[in-house]
């Protein structure tokens, strides 16, 4: 490995000491909550990962938990730990712009559900994050409101972080909070937890509550969580839809593209792939050669008719004034939606019903718990490189399509320090199984991109 990352703050400690800590009175929600806001002053400038800080709020906020945890009433284990938010987000009385100044002045009415979540089980909410407008876009560039930069690589590069949750990635691949919720469309939690090398969890649609978030795609959306490893991830999962019960499958057989299918990969990434499997095999996990229905390149067509036909949908009010400030990969876009008929939008939401029912077969036939697949065909580029005529999406999308839940975690690196995701891939509903398989994989993989946890009390 060759180079150095970008300057950034000591890594936290896992969430689960973080928790305990919070507990014994080894810190405190306001002093977490106090070098969050430290960390965001210090280094944000460089990284643009934040739109918003609420440090009044979170301050608040954070000295309340400290008071309940005192007395007695503790909300289980996100209680007290600070977070951030993609901005698609509400919060009752402040502005969702969802990547866009069109959207600067709309204040949210009421909070999100996902926010009463957060809430309710204590969480401390730093603030608001940069994303792609209107989520439609998985670089992670924004012309109008900023483009987070990816901390990975070596200091010399300008990296993108991926998208949309761009900023939401940063944040936490930045050490400036510990976790975050952002939201996944096509790709949009996996692709910048890839690329910023962290983990990023897909859960199947609904599993989170989008009540309050501003959509993309109501056929494809999942609300999403970012954390820097899988047991942060499977933390906060379990905090708002509780433990799983018993009954989990303790299967190890899992399912791996052919070689056709791995075609696209840059050589970085199919050395590392290659290497992630042969880790899972001495692990003790049964390889298994597994076919999507189609192959993934049929998965383009259908799910930007959906998509795009939906988003178009949403945000076609703002595509007749030439002059509104609006990204032009994203205008293009949402403006070709308009020559999509209504025949192609049901026959694409026909095709996507056909290959749900034939991939749970499939998994079903074959015994699988997991798919092991790159999350990404490439790392990530830097910024003057990017091509937006080219979505890095052709690993994820299926997952989007066919209603899955999937994880994105740290693999390895490339000659330049740039991080290389492993995905993840379960069945619908299978979120807590997927989460368990996460774990006792990235105890296989040993990734070499792991700083030390930094003091509690930093």
């Amino acid at each position: 490995m060759t180079g150095s990352h970008q300057t950034r703050p000591p890594a936290f400690a896992p969430m689960a000491e973080l928790s305990r800590a919070l507990r014994t009175g080894e810190t405190s929600s306001v002093i977490l909550t106090r070098e969050c806001l430290r960390r965001i002053a210090a280094h944000d400038a460089v990284f643009k990962s934040f739109l918003a800080v609420y440090e009044e709020e979170a301050l608040a906020a954070a000295a309340l938990a400290d008071e309940e945890l005192r007395a007695g009433h503790d909300r289980g284990p996100l209680h007290g730990i600070p977070l951030a938010l993609k901005d698609l987000v509400d919060i009752q009385g402040k502005p969702t712009t969802a990547g866009s100044p069109l959207l600067s002045a709309h204040i949210a009415q009421r909070d999100a559900a996902i926010v009463r979540r957060i809430a309710e089980a204590g969480g401390v909410i730093i603030g608001k994050t940069h994303m792609v407008q209107f989520a439609l876009g998985a670089w992670g560039t924004n012309t109008h409101m900023d483009t987070p930069r990816n901390p990975a690589g070596r200091a010399t590069d300008t990296l993108v972080a991926g998208g949309s949750s761009s900023g939401s990635a940063v944040a936490v691949a930045a050490h400036l909070v510990p976790w975050a919720i952002g939201s996944d469309t096509g790709g949009s939690v996996r692709v910048p937890a890839a690329f910023c090398g962290i983990v990023g969890f897909k859960p199947t649609i609904d599993a989170l509550p989008r009540e309050g978030v501003y959509p993309l795609s109501e056929s494809l959306d999942s609300v999403g969580l970012i954390a820097a490893s899988v047991q942060d991830a499977r933390l906060c999962f379990e905090a708002f839809v509780g433990a799983p019960g018993s009954g989990l499958d303790a299967r190890r057989r899992i399912g791996v593209l052919e070689a056709d299918e791995l075609a696209p990969l840059a050589p970085a990434v199919a050395r590392c792939h290659a290497q992630s499997l042969q880790r899972l095999a001495q692990a003790g996990f049964s390889l298994v050669p597994f076919r999507f229905p189609v192959p993934l390149a049929a998965f383009k067509e259908p799910t930007n008719a959906i998509m795009i036909a939906e988003g178009a949908s949403v945000n076609d009010r703002f595509l007749d004034d030439p002059d509104a400030p609006m990204d032009p990969s994203v205008r293009s876009r949402l403006l070709a939606a308009r020559a999509t008929t209504a025949v192609q939008y049901l026959q694409a939401q026909a095709t996507a019903s056909r290959w749900q029912q034939a991939f749970a077969g499939e998994m079903d036939r074959l015994g699988l718990c997991a798919i092991a697949m790159p999350v990404t065909a490439m790392t990530a580029p830097r910024l003057e490189d990017v091509d937006h005529n080219v979505a890095p999406v052709h690993f994820t999308r299926p997952v989007n399509l066919l209603a899955l839940c999937g994880i994105s975690l740290p693999a390895g690196e490339d000659d330049d320090a740039r991080p290389i995701g492993l995905q993840l891939v379960g069945r619908a509903g299978g979120d807590h199984a997927l989460l368990g398989v996460a774990a006792e994989v990235a105890g296989a993989l040993h990734p070499s991109r792991n700083p030390p946890p930094e003091v509690r009390n930093a």
